[in-house]
C-alpha cells in the first residue's frame, strides 16, 4: 500500500479523528497514513500549556524525590514536590514538563477529548492542526534552505571549477564528469549555488549553456530542393529502409558550417555516429566540386576498401553544396559505388541532430560571425582535436577520440591528424587559435 504524504486536510482530520478513534490503527486506516508515520506526526506536534501550580513539574503527583532543598534536610520525609520555600523544578534532574499520565503515553497522546482536563492541574498537551501544519510546512522548507557546504568547502570548490570554466572555457557538464569525485557535490547542486552566488568567482555568466535560447525563432521559408533530381531513393524513409536492411553499417551525418557574411568559405564536417567523432575540411567555397574535392582526398588517404567500411552511407541534409550525390557515391576511376547518399527531410535537420549538437561545441572556437577564410586547415585540425578531447555524458563520460579507437580504422582518426588532449587540457574558446 502507498501512502499519502501529511497535508493540511490530514491535520484537521486527525484533530478530529483523535475524539472519535480508539486507537491509531483506525484512525491511519480512514486517513490512509502510515500507522508509525501518524504517531510521530502526533508526538513531535503537541503544544503545551502549562499549569498554574507552582509545581510544574508533569511528575509532581506521583513525585517520591526529597532532601533536595535545605527545608526538606531539616523536616525528614518532606518531599520537595511540596516545598514552597524553593521551587524544586530547578533543583530537580528528573524535571520534565510532560505530564505524568496514561493518555498521553499511549493513544491519543494528548488531552484532546480528556474529559478530565479541567479539573487536571497537570500540564497539558494538546495536538491542534492548525500549528501542526504550519511546523510541517516549516520542516519541509527550512532544511533545504541555504547552502549546506560552509565557507571553506565553497573556496575548495571554486579552486576547481574557476581555472576551468573560466579559464578553460569549460562546460559545467564537461567538468562534472571528469572531477564529480573530487567535487563531491550533485551537478543540480553546483548549479544551485552558482545561481545564488555562492562559489567565489563563478556566476550564471560564466556557464554558456546557462542561458536560455530566445523564444519565437523565426521560421525559414522552404524553397524547393536544389537536389530534386537525386531525391528518388534517397529520402530519409529510404535512409530508414536502407539501414535497417544493413544493421551495423557506417552511418556518417555530413553538413556544413558557413562563415560570416560576405565570405565564401565554409566547412565541411562528418560525424560518425557510432562514437560522436567529428572531421571537419575546410572549403574555398559552398560548392558540389569543393565537397567533390574533399572526398577525393579522403577516398585516397583511407583506399576503396577502408571508405566503404568507414563511410557505410552518408546522411546530410539538401543544402546546395550536396546537390550532386553520384560525386560523392561514387569512385571517379572505376565508377564503384562505395557509398551510399540520403537526405533528410526538408527542415527537420534534427534527422541528422548528433551534428548539429557538435556544432555548438565547434562553434565555441568559432563563434557565429567568423570568418573561415582566415584560418588555416591546421588551425581547424587544432579545434577538433580539443572537440574530439571533450568527455561527453552521452558515451559515459569518455570523449569521442577515445571511442573512435575502438570503431575506426586509425587512418581515419588521422584525417585530421587527431591525437588526444587530457581533458582538463580541453579549451573551447576563439582564445585558442590565438
Amino acid at each position: 500500500m502507498t501512502y499519502k504524504r501529511i497535508g493540511k486536510e490530514e491535520t484537521e482530520a486527525i484533530e478530529s479523528g483523535l475524539l472519535t478513534h480508539k486507537n491509531a490503527s483506525s484512525l491511519a486506516q480512514d486517513l490512509g497514513l502510515d500507522v508509525s508515520g501518524l504517531i510521530k506526526h502526533i508526538k513531535s506536534h503537541l503544544t503545551f500549556r502549562m499549569t498554574s501550580l507552582i509545581n510544574k513539574c508533569g511528575r509532581c503527583k506521583s513525585c517520591q524525590i526529597t532532601s533536595l532543598c535545605q527545608k526538606c534536610r531539616n523536616k525528614k520525609g518532606a518531599r520537595c514536590a511540596a516545598c514552597r520555600l524553593q521551587n524544586c523544578n530547578q533543583l530537580c534532574n528528573s524535571y520534565t514538563k510532560k505530564p505524568d499520565c496514561k493518555r498521553v503515553r499511549k493513544f491519543p497522546y494528548c488531552c484532546n477529548g480528556c474529559e478530565k482536563a479541567t479539573r487536571c492541574h497537570l500540564n497539558h498537551v494538546y495536538y491542534e492542526s492548525s500549528k501542526a501544519w504550519e511546523a510541517t510546512l516549516s520542516n519541509r522548507s527550512e532544511p533545504r534552505k541555504g547552502a549546506q557546504a560552509d565557507q571553506a568547502e565553497l573556496k575548495r570548490l571554486s579552486g576547481i571549477l574557476v581555472p576551468l570554466i573560466k579559464g578553460k572555457r569549460q562546460s559545467l557538464d564537461q567538468v562534472y564528469q571528469t572531477h564529480s569525485d573530487e567535487i563531491g557535490w550533485s551537478k543540480q547542486t553546483l548549479l544551485n549555488y552558482i545561481d545564488a552566488k555562492l562559489i567565489p568567482g563563478l556566476a550564471n555568466i560564466d556557464l554558456p549553456k546557462r542561458v536560455k535560447y530566445p523564444t519565437g525563432r523565426r521560421k525559414k521559408r522552404l524553397s524547393g530542393p536544389t537536389n530534386a533530381a537525386f531525391l528518388e531513393g534517397r529520402t530519409y524513409d529510404d535512409f530508414v529502409a536502407f539501414t535497417a536492411e544493413n544493421r551495423g553499417i557506417g552511418i556518417v551525418e555530413m553538413d556544413t558550417v558557413v562563415s560570416c557574411r560576405g565570405s565564401d568559405a565554409c566547412v565541411l564536417t562528418l560525424l560518425f555516429r557510432s562514437c560522436n567523432f567529428m572531421l571537419a575540411f575546410l572549403l574555398k567555397e559552398k560548392t558540389t566540386e569543393e565537397v567533390s574535392r574533399v572526398f577525393g582526398l579522403i577516398r585516397s588517404a583511407l583506399g576503396g576498401d577502408l571508405f566503404r567500411r568507414a563511410f557505410g552511407c552518408v546522411l546530410t541534409d539538401n543544402g546546395s553544396e550536396f546537390a550532386d550525390p553520384t560525386e560523392i557515391e561514387a569512385d571517379p576511376e572505376t565508377g564503384e559505388i562505395l557509398t551510399r547518399v540520403f537526405y533528410c527531410d526538408p527542415g527537420k535537420s534534427g534527422q541528422k541532430g548528433k551534428i548539429e549538437k557538435n556544432h555548438v561545441e565547434l562553434r565555441k572556437v568559432f563563434p557565429k560571425g567568423t570568418d573561415f577564410a582566415l584560418f588555416t586547415q591546421a588551425q581547424l585540425n587544432l579545434a577538433l582535436r580539443h572537440v574530439n578531447s571533450e568527455p561527453r555524458g552521452v558515451l559515459n563520460h569518455h570523449s569521442p577520440g577515445t571511442i573512435a579507437k575502438l570503431f575506426l580504422n586509425e587512418k581515419v582518426l588521422a584525417l585530421n591528424e587527431y591525437s588526444p588532449i587530457d581533458p582538463d587540457e580541453v579549451f573551447l574558446s576563439p582564445m585558442l587559435l590565438k
